[in-house]
């Protein structure tokens, strides 16, 4: 033991044991004082976490007192309430406001769908190959402007090929032009004129023959032969009159003929049509836009092909299907209100035709209502909502939103009665971002409804009333 080495640490020295001598000894000191090192650690830090959680109790305890002495200090500076000494302590202490009566524009609202006053599909007459169109997408067009021109070269031709046969047959009745309708003399044609001479020179010699055959100057096979020459030569006179009036109808048909090939050939170009009825609030100046072009310069298109659609969109259709319920309050000259999800501020309508039937699978029937779009805001095609004005009801009872309350389902209000509040469920009707109007049942006049406190409230809790600063 003599020979161990001692450690100059204070701590080894307090903390070895002396060794029996029945034992190994440790290898060294050193060894020794790793072993009991942790030990004097874990007490240290035992004592500082208690000291922590000690000055954490006062500050504690301190923060609480000073928190009480705060609020009796800013309850000492609070004014009191009005008639808070004389008021039941058990009452609640609310907000009230009289009912208000006031005139109620009543309405029936609908959904549909916009459409153009008129919407036009535009279609080929007749074969041909597409030169140039004139207008596309989004362009406003006005009646009997050019849209899409066709090639023309075929209708030209059938066109110079009319007016030239009409020319050959009109050369046959030997003149240059004849008026449709206008009359025409047959006797004037050549071939009819020298029938008729014909006819003339053979009658004068069946008539000589007739009477020489009374005093037996020719004899019967003579004025046979005379006879047979005279009806012949009448024969081939009607057969000329019939001629001639045959190419007087040839005439008129080669005519209108001509007539065809002009229009086919007027219909290589495609215009805008004018509408046969009168727009609304447009009057002269009615106007279209293209809505869609289907063809494209270079293209072959057959008869029938659509072209082009066109529709009038500076007055649109809504269309709206009503409940059956509204079918006697629905009349047409009504104002409505129309708003879209593009711009939510109502446009003024008006109801223009009503469906006189009902369908039966929904029980609808559809109203359309002449919508103006002088700016060309709304588009064709959009979902709007309409509210249809029909009525103005006077002295309508209404409260304040805040003064009704639901839950579960149930839609109430607390009226005041004799300081206490009395429960009324109600039915709702017409409202605004302000007031709410009460159908069902009938308020009494005079009568207050409660504005706040409505969550602690029950059917004749007695209430104290505040009068809030501001409110009128």
């Amino acid at each position: 033991m003599a020979n161990l080495p001692i450690s100059s640490n204070p701590v080894s020295e307090v903390a070895f044991p002396s060794v029996p001598h029945d034992r190994t000894p440790p290898q060294s000191a050193r060894e020794t004082v790793v072993d009991l090192q942790p030990i004097k650690v874990k007490g240290a830090w035992r004592s500082r976490l208690l000291w922590g959680f000690v000055i954490l109790l006062v500050l504690g305890a301190g923060g609480t007192l000073a928190s009480r002495n705060l609020g009796q200090s800013v309850k000492e500076t609070l004014p009191p309430e009005t008639g808070a000494s004389e008021r039941d302590p058990a009452a609640v202490m609310v907000t009230v406001e009289p009912v208000a009566y006031r005139s109620v524009q009543r309405s029936v609202e609908a959904v549909g769908t916009l459409y153009g006053y008129e919407e036009v599909s535009i279609a080929a007459k007749l074969d041909g190959r597409v030169r140039k169109i004139h207008h596309d997408v989004s362009d406003q067009v006005k009646p009997g402007e050019l849209l899409v021109e066709f090639d023309p070269t075929d209708y030209e031709l059938l066109l110079c090929q009319a007016e030239k046969s009409l020319r050959v047959d009109l050369a046959k009745l030997g003149v240059n032009d004849l008026s449709p309708g206008a009359k025409f003399d047959l006797e004037h044609l050549p071939g009819v004129i020298r029938a008729r001479e014909r006819m003339n020179n053979t009658k004068l010699r069946y008539e000589r023959a007739r009477s020489l055959a009374r005093s037996g100057g020719v004899t019967p096979e003579e004025l046979g032969d005379r006879t047979a020459e005279f009806h012949a030569a009448d024969a081939e006179y009607h057969d000329q009159l019939l001629m001639a009036r045959s190419l007087i109808a040839t005439v008129e048909m080669k005519r209108e003929a001509l007539a065809i090939a002009r229009q086919q050939l007027g219909d290589m170009a495609i215009k805008v049509p004018i509408p046969s009825q009168r727009v609304p609030t447009l009057e002269e100046n009615v106007t279209y836009v293209v809505s869609q072009r289907a063809v494209s310069e270079g293209s072959f298109v057959k008869t029938g092909t659509e072209v082009c659609k066109l529709v009038i969109d500076r007055m649109l259709k809504l269309k709206v299907l009503v409940p059956e319920r509204h079918s006697n309050e629905i009349q047409r000259g009504q104002k409505a209100n129309v708003t879209t999800a593009a711009h939510p501020q109502p446009i003024t309508g008006v109801v223009a035709r009503i469906n006189p039937t009902v369908d039966p699978v929904n029980r609808t029937f559809q109203v359309e209502i002449e919508v103006p779009n002088a700016d060309g805001k709304l588009k064709p095609g959009s979902f709007a909502k309409a509210a249809i004005l029909t009525r103005l009801d006077s002295d309508v009872a209404t409260v304040p939103l805040e003064a009704v309350t639901t839950f579960a389902g149930i839609t109430k209000i607390f009226v005041v009665e004799n300081g206490h509040a009395k429960e009324a469920r109600v039915s709702l009707g017409a409202q605004n971002t302000e007031w709410v109007e009460i159908a069902q049942p009938p308020l009494p006049r005079g009568a207050s409804v409660i504005l706040s406190g409505q969550s602690v409230l029950a059917d004749g809790s007695p209430i104290a009333v505040r009068h809030p600063e501001g409110r009128k």
